[in-house]
């Protein structure tokens, strides 16, 4: 069956019935007797469809957690209150006190910054290697216990080669980690190209309206065990009003990326034509820095790109101006959006080509003539 098919049919209950499954509800479970509590209990730990107590999901959750799970072709998924809690929730099972973590310098800053704080305080040295990296011989140590990427890049979008720097991973007994959000479940398969956990910010695209937070970690393989072992451990969930918003949100990824995509791929070729204009960056563009992976690996693009300004041009206000792009946090819900852009902030391998004025922006749903339509109105009042 066609994944688009699946979309329409995850968490459906029996007929008659709801064609989305119910919002449930509940904290304690009820048992007729002490034999089918104990078999509960006893199941919930290989079995995550299990309903016994809402620290570990009611069946709303659930259906989100299998959706998920088989859209990213995992063993398990486990959801989160928050992007960054997957994230967290994702890494924490993998290190301890005295171990060391690699993390790709293009990292989303809130990842570098709780492994620049949280994990450092709690003992584990973090170190950071190059985007385009396939051999880690420079980088790995003894103590060396995972691997954590993010495909494309945060902010400006390079692509590594995610099935050649797996196999160097394993070859040393590394645990990889990817953060999927970009692609959402839907365009990339980092597990099927070599990676042990897949973390999706449900914030962003399959929810997709721009009112849910919501994290997911889907794992394939050994590390399986220690993922489910620390998120009940730790109590990590996802409310059953959230996961219905998700996977209602998730009916119509496919359509949605689509339009994300046609209208980001316009606007970024619209950008190369200014002379305000310095650099586009977008994985789809030729020429874009591992766009050849992208293309070898993934289906598609999202509503991202990020725009560096010549030298002497006032981006700020060029947002300011702006009617139909707000500002703000987060993206992939309908909306488009600007906000400024510093991605050389903190990295260790710098890009001097992206110094400068830089401005992210996602592409919304709205009609791509009206968007460029805004951003020529905008132009030309600086002029």
């Amino acid at each position: 069956m066609k994944r688009e098919t699946k979309l329409m049919h995850y968490g459906r209950p029996a007929h008659p019935g709801p064609a989305n499954p119910p919002i449930v509800r509940a904290s304690t479970i009820l048992h007729d007797s002490v034999t089918s509590y104990r078999e509960t209990k006893q199941r919930r730990e290989t079995d995550d469809s299990v309903l016994s107590y809402g620290r570990r999901g009611t069946t709303t959750a659930h259906a989100l957690s299998a959706a998920i799970c088989d859209l990213e072709g995992a063993d398990a998924c486990f959801l989160f209150p928050t992007g960054v809690a997957a994230v967290a929730g994702a890494i924490a099972p993998f290190v301890a006190a005295g171990d060391h973590l690699l993390v790709v310098d293009t990292i989303f800053p809130a990842t570098r910054s709780y492994c620049d704080t949280v994990l450092k305080r709690m003992g584990v040295t973090v170190d950071y290697f190059p985007w385009d990296t396939t051999d880690l011989s420079p980088y790995v140590r003894p103590e060396t216990r995972a691997v954590i990427v993010e495909l494309p890049a945060s902010q400006t979008y390079e692509v590594m080669d995610l099935p050649a720097l797996c196999h160097d991973a394993h070859s040393r007994d590394l645990i990889v980690i990817a953060d999927n959000t970009y692609a959402s479940s839907w365009l990339y398969q980092p597990l099927d190209l070599g990676c042990d956990v897949s973390v999706i910010a449900g914030t962003k695209y399959l929810g997709g309206h721009a009112d849910v937070m919501m994290g997911a970690a889907a794992v394939r393989g050994p590390a399986t065990a220690a993922l489910r072992k620390h998120t009940h451990s730790t109590g990590q969930t996802l409310a059953p009003d959230e996961a219905y918003a998700c996977l209602r949100g998730m009916r119509t990824l496919p359509l949605r990326l689509e339009r994300h995509e046609t209208n980001a791929l316009a606007l970024a070729k619209w950008f190369q034509t200014r002379d305000e204009v310095q650099t586009v960056l977008h994985p789809g563009l030729p020429g874009h820095p591992g766009a050849a992976l992208w293309s070898r690996d993934a289906s598609g693009c999202n509503g991202l790109l990020s725009v560096l300004f010549a030298d002497g041009f006032d981006a700020e206000a060029f947002v300011d101006r702006l009617a139909l792009f707000s500002i703000g946090s987060s993206w992939g819900g309908y909306e488009s959006l600007a906000m400024p852009a510093s991605p050389n902030s903190g990295r260790q391998f710098p890009n001097p080509a992206h110094d400068g004025q830089m401005t992210r922006f996602h592409a919304g749903l709205e009609h791509i003539d009206d968007l460029i339509a805004d951003l020529a109105a905008s132009f030309a009042a600086a002029t």
